[in-house]
């Protein structure tokens, strides 16, 4: 990131936290009747520190949240940004408490008698809040994924992480030294089970619908996965220039927030897709607003996707994928050789006009339907049986870890 770019940003941030300031009171007063009050009782929190930016990180555990609810659980949604809590409040049925005031929350805490703090993100505020004696602090992360991420040295700091499965905990074991094994807890994805049963196969259409869904470009380097910036736009226009494909786009919320090629590469596949689909409407060319990306997938014949969670729930929902990588990584290496794909290799195989062979490998992955890799890898990743139990496996895990009576 240049000096430019990050100087933009730093502006655009603070911005928006004088936004936020601006509007506290009165989305303060807003949700004031849904606000526990001091002697109420509030078994759970999920806390989250963070600007509007980052909620896609959050509104992904609404739903579980709101069947622990469902259990007879008190459950609150903390936030620090006014922003964020107009978001969430459009989002969730969810009681919601809104205070930039640490002391303030910390007080409400104690009145409550809160047993279990969640935490979606590895936000410096965080670090706040683990002050706090007394609840259980678990980590639940956004998302399983290979991403260098997963495996912070921060995870020591919370009483328990809450992980998907098997290579999760393999993941973390291996990559962090002298972590205490004994805190992490298997729950599968609990995202999944709303979309469980999924969808008849497809194929039924003349076109076979590809779901192009890349990761952002990460706040580094070493966190950079996303394909948008290497061939996202010459996939687009490959797909496009194919009559045998539909493509359906779904960039990464935070694409182009770091980078300014990334922000230029999506402006161009957005420009394409809207030209694309003007020319022949009857093509479905579109850009995706699912809020639940689990119903992206199942929308589609074939994933096409980076090194990221869009990439493990394509493995959970039983879709066929195509994954572009920089690296070999664990998951990579136990995927069928046909479904992984090197950057470079892309890019050499679309910059020599070889968009054809691209289409006819994709058409035929798509058509052969899941490997028996993939499914070996499923079971790995999320458990077994590895769809439709997750959210029971999460709330019996949290009533457990945070010593409150199961309802």
């Amino acid at each position: 990131m240049t000096i430019l770019e990050t100087l933009t940003r730093q502006t655009k941030l603070l911005s928006g936290r004088i936004h936020a300031m601006a509007v506290e009171k009165r989305v303060i007063g807003a949700l004031r009747s849904s606000t526990p009050q001091q002697d109420d009782a509030v078994d759970f929190i999920l806390f989250f520190a963070d600007g509007p930016g980052q909620r896609y990180q959050l509104e992904q555990w609404l739903v579980p949240f709101e069947s622990l609810a469902d259990r007879g659980y008190g459950v609150c949604v903390v936030v620090m940004n006014s922003l964020t809590a107009k978001f969430v409040a459009s989002s969730t049925r969810l009681p919601i408490l809104l205070s930039r005031s640490m002391e303030t929350i910390e007080s409400l805490l104690a009145s409550w008698g809160t047993s279990g703090i969640f935490y979606v993100n590895n936000s410096q505020a965080n670090f706040t809040m683990l002050r706090v004696s007394g609840p259980a602090h678990v980590h639940l992360s956004h998302g399983e994924s290979e991403k260098s991420s997963m495996v912070s040295n921060q995870l020591k700091a919370y009483d328990f992480a809450f992980i998907a499965g098997e290579v999760a905990r393999s993941r973390i074991i291996n990559a962090i030294p002298r972590f205490d094994a004994t805190k992490l807890v298997e729950i599968g994805r609990p995202q999944l089970d709303v979309v469980a049963n999924g969808s008849p196969p497809r194929l039924a259409e003349s076109r076979v619908k590809v779901l192009y869904a890349p990761t952002w470009e990460g706040d580094g380097k070493n966190m950079d996965y996303s394909s948008i910036a290497r061939v996202g736009l010459k996939i687009v226009t490959a797909l496009l220039s194919d009559e045998r494909f539909t493509v359906i786009f779904r960039p990464h919320p935070k694409t182009g927030s770091w980078s300014a090629t990334a922000r230029q590469e999506l402006a161009n596949i957005r420009k394409a897709i809207s030209a694309a689909s003007s020319k022949a409407p009857a093509a479905g060319h579109h850009i995706d607003q699912n809020d639940d990306s689990g119903l992206s997938i199942l929308e589609a014949d074939i994933v096409i996707c980076d090194i990221s969670a869009i990439a493990m729930d394509a493995v959970g929902l039983d879709k066929p994928m195509l994954l572009l990588h920089s690296e070999n990584t664990e998951i990579t290496k136990e995927l069928a050789p046909s479904q992984t794909l090197l950057l470079k290799q892309a890019k050499d195989l679309l910059d020599h006009d070889n968009t054809r062979a691209f289409g006819d490998e994709l058409e035929r992955l798509a058509t052969a339907g899941v490997t028996s890799e993939q499914r070996s890898l499923q079971k790995r990743v999320f458990g077994s049986p590895a769809l439709g139990h997750s959210t029971d496996r999460f709330i019996e895990a949290a009533a457990r870890v945070a010593g409150v009576r199961q309802r």
